[in-house]
């Protein structure tokens, strides 16, 4: 290896000598890299590996057998996100079909992570709601994943907004389309002023407030009682109180204790009415009616 004259971005040698074969590499095969030499193998010759990765596949820590004192390969797959294997998968398309422009939403990318499930997620299980996440990642971070709606007309396509290699480094920052990120940063807890403030501008809590009101005037109208009586003196007696009444609804509303005077006072009358010039009666609605007057 040593002898060996690399680029500087450590992928290819002018000598094309890689693996463990000493064989040169196409740009479209899968190869792995060594975390401890760098160099690179071919995945079908590196028997720890039981399936083929996505092409860009970064995503891993590998030890070749040679760095490891001949005792065997070491592979760890890395904990990756849903939107980290959404990318690779995207990437891992377009260079495999690069004329195609968008890919469908379930039969391309969805099909595509199902059938590398087990080299994607080796110790996650599958739920019934996958494919869903999936459509949410692509909507939400939209800073990588471009919808091809505008130009297709159809919902489901998708493609990539810069078709680059995938690295660590791109997903350390924000992913989300600097909209969605900007409405998340100014939403914030309305205030009490403000939420008094903005009580009545707003159409729904006028609507509210009518509707309120029209229940008030509803239960005022209640206690409205129309009596008829032959006795003119009586008659006019209780126009008094109900005119009384009338101007004092206001306070009513606020008064608990007066309104149910004022409700037992209407009972009374009404059983009076019912009950006839029955002289019991109108002796025990009279002490009644002086306790509730006295109330008012």
């Amino acid at each position: 290896l040593d002898t060996l004259e690399w680029d500087s971005t450590h992928r290819r040698n002018k000598e094309g000598v890689y693996c463990y074969c000493g064989l040169d590499y196409n740009d479209g095969d899968s190869m792995l890299q060594c975390g401890s030499c760098a160099q690179k193998f071919h995945w079908d010759c590196v028997a720890c590996l039981k399936s083929k990765p996505l092409r860009g596949d970064i995503f891993y820590q590998f030890k070749c057998s040679v760095c490891n004192n001949g005792e065997g390969e070491v592979y760890e797959r890395d904990a990756l996100s849903w939107v980290q294997v959404i990318y690779l998968t995207l990437y891992h398309m377009s260079m495999a079909e690069p004329d195609k422009k968008y890919f469908r939403w379930r039969e391309n990318i969805c099909s595509t992570i199902n059938d590398n499930w087990s080299g994607l997620f080796p110790d996650k299980a599958k739920t019934a709601t996958w494919q869903n996440t999936v459509a949410g990642c692509l909507s939400t971070h939209s800073a990588l994943f471009k919808s091809g709606f505008d130009d297709t007309q159809q919902t489901g396509n998708w493609a990539l907004h810069e078709v680059a290699e995938p690295t660590r480094e791109r997903f350390k920052g924000p992913t989300k389309s600097r909209d969605a990120s900007n409405k998340l940063a100014k939403r914030e807890r309305p205030t009490k002023k403000k939420a008094a403030d903005s009580a009545v501008t707003t159409g729904a809590e006028k609507e509210i407030l009518q509707v309120l009101n029209e229940g008030k005037t509803k239960r005022t109208a209640r206690h409205r009682v129309s009596f008829s009586d032959d006795e003119d003196e009586e008659d006019m007696r209780r126009r008094a109180r109900g005119k009384r009444r009338r101007q004092n609804m206001k306070a009513l509303e606020d008064d608990s204790d007066l309104l149910q005077s004022v409700e037992l006072f209407t009972k009374l009358e009404k059983q009076r009415h019912d009950s006839g010039s029955n002289a019991e009666d109108n002796e025990e609605f009279g002490k009644q009616a002086l306790v509730v007057e006295g109330k008012m």
